[in-house]
């Protein structure tokens, strides 16, 4: 009988993953698509971008061949495993920890929970994310031959590397890339090491744009793209009304199944998946399903328990922000849950693939509360089984440069770096007059104090570094902690609190006992009427209202990308789809016309204009990129806040900030874009009224 080629393929990836093969797929007997594709390609010490499916086998692809690489080498060695999150790390170490010990090999963790001594023996695995990453450069000095416990890395792995791409914390990546490449030189020189090179390899589940992670990430390598997922199949119930309510769904649903079954339901916000839970934790007890909250303002210790029993009771509901949208293992999940449409289609694609992943499909609920509602999940749900992910929209975040100035600092043995040093450090990751302009501004501020000797940190900057905090470009937040009375366990943090007795938090009500000093004591009651609910909410992180949807709906109502359809009335409602940076563009200009200022109004989907004729305005059509770069400055507080720079850009020096701001604008490609569209306007009366639902719901 004829071998097949993938069987072929398989025994011959086996033969030359002697030793790695037993400990990491002897069970599974047989290789996935990505892990074929890959494993040679890493085995050849290549850079890559590996793009599959989730649940694909990404991590086996890339550690099982780095390993069987290196097992060989004399001096202590490293493999470098960079995740975003806490949880993702907890998750790997459990996932790889039994084949690492299999090979004999050390395996260790680092993160703000788990402060593992690293420096008393090398790990052969070390598993961080980016803040830990940036300690242990600055903290890992060792006093032996080996000078650095990151002496000896010879692979950097970089997952879920669309969570980092265009985030203040994948800039930090990026600048401790190039600090752990200057280490590797000096391990070398030194002779820490044999070598000062490291392969890079980046996993990904879902990009637009692999092109632009490859060149911000891994600029000597490649994307490896293997297409495929599963059938998405949307669950609907007899009799079920086209908009039905959520509290409703859930219940109905469970009821009509034979089986215990396994719900994760996704929220786009904190308050609303903590109001969900409290709502609907009665009707399911009832049922007899356990109930588990799930995102990033509650303890380490809410989030832990809500991952157990999503592993190992049979019949659970989980109310879940983005926190689990990356592979964090909770088990097979049954049904994915849509409360409200996904920000953009990959992060449709991360949430609806938490699902079935022991099979070739995923089921799916949404739960649309308006008709608006309802075309924006059709039209994401439709893009993703054409495989349409959207557009990619990124662009730089300095003010990562401070923070990056100041730890590099720090990691000197003096504390101390000179002028030149700083400056060909930042001009590894932004121009020559951008870190130049962040350097003198700091020291001209007093955040860095500068004299023959070098450039040394500020009191807030040693403030910082004395407890950890010079390693986060995450924001402080000065809001309330959220504590147990009896036990003094943290149960939430990033509460506004507002005055009242009761909190729901967690699917739990809790009464506020005592209120002080940024502490909010509780005890857990049952659901009582008498205990209003008090005002209260988690603070906000800036969010920018991206294209995602917007273009997603464009393309599932037949709009062509030239044309911007107008809805005419009492009022024209002219749809440019561009999402917050097309908005910022078409304020700019309409600013500039003193007969638009409250005639005009423009969201992320539309212009709302009085009726008129269905043609651009000549003020939109005659403005030039230069008039619109002048007037930025103007406008910074305004422009920061549409586009969701953060905080910290307000102690950066004016030209970086309007720099920052030209550079996500785009202004030139914008305003071509613009002025090459045709107004339509809509006869077809389906388009018409999907559209006019749209500008109801905004």
């Amino acid at each position: 009988m004829a071998i097949s080629t993938d069987l072929r393929q398989d025994r011959e990836i086996a033969l030359r993953l002697q030793r790695a093969w037993s400990a990491f797929f002897e069970s599974f007997g047989r290789l996935t698509p990505v892990q074929r594709d890959v494993i040679p390609e890493v085995l050849q010490g290549r850079d890559l971008l590996v793009c599959s499916a989730t649940a694909s086998g990404k991590t086996e692809a890339v550690c099982a061949p780095l390993i069987e690489r290196f097992l060989d080498l004399a001096k202590p060695w490293t493999i470098l495993y960079i995740s975003p999150t806490r949880a993702l790390v907890n998750d790997l170490y459990a996932r790889l920890e039994v084949p690492l010990q299999r090979l004999s090999l050390k395996l260790s963790r680092r993160t703000g929970e788990y402060h593992g001594d690293v420096k008393k023996e090398v790990p052969n695995v070390l598993l961080t994310t980016p803040e830990s990453f940036d300690s242990i450069l600055c903290r890992g000095r060792r006093p032996d031959s080996l000078g650095h416990v990151l002496s000896g890395v010879v692979a950097l792995v970089l997952d879920e590397i669309h969570l980092l791409f265009g985030t203040p914390r994948g800039e930090q990546v990026r600048y401790l890339v190039e600090r752990l490449r200057r280490l590797r030189r000096e391990a070398k020189l030194k002779g820490w090491a044999s070598s000062d090179g490291f392969q890079t390899i980046g996993l990904s589940a879902t990009i637009p744009d692999p092109d632009a992670v490859l060149s911000l990430f891994i600029p000597q390598g490649r994307a490896i793209v293997v297409p495929g997922g599963r059938e998405i199949d949307v669950v609907t119930m007899p009799g079920e009304k086209l908009y039905l309510y959520i509290d409703d769904a859930i219940p109905a649903y469970l009821a009509s199944c034979a089986e215990p079954q396994k719900l994760l339901v996704f929220s786009n916000s904190r308050r609303r998946v903590d109001d969900l839970a409290f709502r609907l934790t009665p009707k399911l007890r009832e049922l007899g399903y356990k109930v588990g909250v799930h995102h990033g303002s509650l303890s380490k210790n809410v989030r832990l328990a809500t991952e157990e029993v999503a592993k190992t009771e049979s019949g659970v509901v989980i109310f879940a922000t983005s926190t689990l949208e990356i592979g964090i293992d909770i088990g097979d999940i049954d049904l994915v849950v849509l409360d409200e449409p996904p920000p953009d289609v990959p992060a449709l694609l991360q949430r609806i693939g938490r699902g079935n992943r022991r099979s070739n499909e995923t089921w799916l609920m949404i739960c649309p509360r308006s008709r608006a509602e309802s075309i924006i999940h059709s039209a994401m749900i439709d893009a993703a089984r054409d495989g349409w992910l959207g557009p990619s929209e990124h662009g730089p975040y300095y003010a990562v440069a401070r923070q990056q100035i100041a730890s590099y600092i720090f990691q000197s043995r003096r504390r101390s770096r000179t002028r030149n040093k700083i400056l060909s450090f930042l001009e590894c990751s932004v121009e020559p007059f951008i870190g130049r302009s962040i350097l003198d501004h700091m020291v001209e501020t007093g955040e860095l104090k500068e004299d023959a000797e070098g450039i040394r940190l500020g009191e807030e900057w040693e403030e910082r570094a004395t407890y950890g905090k010079i390693h986060s470009n995450i924001e402080d937040n000065p809001e309330m902690t959220v504590v147990d009375e009896e036990s003094g366990k943290k149960i939430a943090k990033g509460v506004v609190y507002r005055g009242g007795k009761g909190l729901h938090i967690g699917g739990q009500m809790l009464q506020v006992r005592k209120c002080a000093k940024r502490k909010i004591e509780v005890r857990r009651v049952v659901v009582d009427k008498k205990i209003p609910v008090g005002e209260w909410a988690y603070s906000a992180r800036k969010w920018v209202a991206g294209a995602g949807q917007p273009q997603a709906v464009r393309r599932y109502l037949g709009i062509k990308e030239d044309e911007w359809p107008v809805v005419a009335g009492d009022n024209n409602y002219v749809f440019h789809f561009g999402g917050a940076r097309r908005r910022a563009i078409i304020e700019l200009a309409a600013s500039l016309e003193p007969s638009n200022i409250g005639s005009i109004k423009i969201n992320e989907w539309f212009l709302e204009m009085p009726a008129g004729p269905i043609k651009a305005p000549s003020w939109l059509l005659r403005v030039g990129p230069g008039t619109l770069e002048i007037i930025i400055s103007d406008r910074i507080n305004l422009l920061e806040r549409r586009l969701g720079r953060p905080l910290a850009n307000r102690s950066l020096p004016i030209d970086v900030r309007v720099e920052e701001l030209r550079r996500w604008l785009r202004i030139e490609d914008e305003l071509a874009y613009i002025k090459s569209c045709r107004w339509v306007r809509v006869e077809d009366n389906e388009v018409k009224m999907a559209l006019l639902s749209l500008v109801k719901s905004q």
